[in-house]
């Protein structure tokens, strides 16, 4: 019998996602906010160089992010197997195995970085305006990655314990203090990004450090083929979150090259809004995995047809909601980060007007890789994630800048997104046969 486990039973699972994701999401919209707060700082402190090198600096970051949630998300898979089928033991072994896996593979990560720092900031695209402020920001971030990625697994596994209100707790404690470092950090000490770089990290370890007494472990348990389970089961958010990180490099390139730093700090506030609609549905899709694995380790096959309903209808709400608010209020969004800035700010209204369309079918697509994640169908979650977030990308970009310039940057996104629904929808059909089968 499992002990201290409040993952619910398989009936009902509509209040079962709800009572997980609402938490979920709200505290990722938290830390959503916070990184949006984080350039507003750095925005009023620095101007768009700052927020070009941030820009800069994310796709590594996401590659190093990418790698953090692979391990994160694959041991979540295997644990929540585990859960439903009534192991403790082996439950909180995978939790250590999990952690023990993370730390060794990101302390690796940030040794490189910080070994060839110069090298990446060039690679990234910097010129001699932002090189030195992507070199503050960077060697930061990528250098102490542990501090920046450690709440990832502290709210996963703290959310498949059963208590995913503390995830709540724990984003609201970040972003607080978050906000109060920035202030003081960028602001009255004029630290720059290299300021608002050590006040995310500090927050997030502050993150961290509430949900540590929540996450249980035991002896490790398992061999390399439970180490192997975990990179091939999170090897979908890999390609997931690589597949973003190559597309903003690029989208950094094309958009130095046709509108200068300007058009890179006019993406970089785009993101921060696109960051707001994907971390909530990260948020949705955490609270679906454990719960997900739990009916997959039961074989409650009906349990897991109705998740999956749930979820794309939950997560259509946020995505059309945001929209809307974008839609409705974009002005005043694009004012606050503009700081008078008249390029930056007819820049970026434009990128928002269009970029946001994708917000209204890219639910379908997220929580359809997720769902293959959560049912250890990796390959066809990477599929999904590969062809929103590079193929079904890349096409129309190549193909509209030549002829319409920057607009061809801001349209590719909701094209590929409308692209991928043809791959996506047929893969859930055909998974959802085979599990019932």
């Amino acid at each position: 019998m499992v002990q201290n486990v409040k993952i619910p039973k398989p009936q009902g699972v509509s209040l079962q996602l709800l009572k997980y994701a609402l938490p979920s999401v709200v505290g990722m919209l938290i830390v959503g906010f916070q990184t949006i707060i984080d350039g507003l700082f750095v925005s009023v402190g620095v101007g768009a160089l700052g927020l070009a090198a941030v820009n800069l600096s994310m796709p590594l970051i996401n590659v190093l992010l990418a790698v953090s949630i692979m391990i994160i998300s694959g041991g979540i898979v295997i644990t929540g197997v585990a859960q439903g089928r009534g192991d403790e033991p082996l439950v909180k072994g995978y939790t250590a195995l999990t952690f023990v896996v993370l730390l060794a593979t990101i302390f690796l990560l940030s040794f490189l970085v910080w070994a060839n720092l110069d090298w990446l900031c060039l690679f990234l695209g910097a010129d001699d305006n932002v090189l030195p402020y992507v070199r503050n920001y960077l060697g930061i971030i990528g250098s102490g990655f542990i501090f920046y990625c450690i709440p990832n697994f502290t709210e996963a596994f703290t959310r498949l314990r059963g208590r995913p209100n503390m995830v709540f707790v724990s984003g609201t404690i970040c972003c607080l203090v978050n906000v109060v470092l920035d202030y003081v950090f960028v602001l009255r000490l004029g630290w720059g990004v290299s300021g608002a770089a050590i006040a995310t990290c500090a927050a997030n370890t502050t993150a961290a450090l509430v949900l540590a007494p929540m996450v249980r472990m035991g002896r490790i348990r398992g061999s390399l083929r439970e180490v192997w389970r975990i990179f091939y089961n999170g090897s979908s958010e890999l390609f997931t979150s690589i597949s973003a990180a190559v597309t903003t490099f690029i989208f950094n390139l094309v958009l130095m090259r046709v509108a200068g730093y300007t058009g890179v700090a006019a993406l970089t506030i785009v993101c921060y809004l696109n960051f707001i609609v994907n971390m909530s549905i990260f948020g949705l899709s955490q609270a679906l995995y454990p719960l997900m694995s739990y009916q997959l380790g039961a074989r409650n096959f009906p349990g897991i047809r109705s998740l999956l309903k749930w979820s794309l209808l939950f997560s259509a709400c946020i995505g059309w909601g945001v929209y809307l608010l974008v839609f409705c209020f974009r002005g005043g969004i694009v004012s606050a980060f503009t700081e008078g800035d008249a390029a930056l700010m007819l820049t970026t209204r434009t990128a928002v007007t269009w970029v946001t369309l994708h917000y209204l079918i890219s639910f379908v697509n997220i929580i359809a890789s997720s769902f293959h994640t959560a049912v250890e169908r990796p390959i066809e979650s990477a599929v999904i994630a590969v062809c929103r977030s590079i193929v079904f990308v890349l096409i129309p970009l190549f193909l509209l800048v030549p002829s319409v310039g920057i607009m061809g940057v801001w349209l590719s996104m909701p094209i590929a997104e409308l692209l991928t629904l043809g791959v996506s929808l047929p893969l859930m059909r055909r998974t959802l046969r085979r599990l019932a089968e």
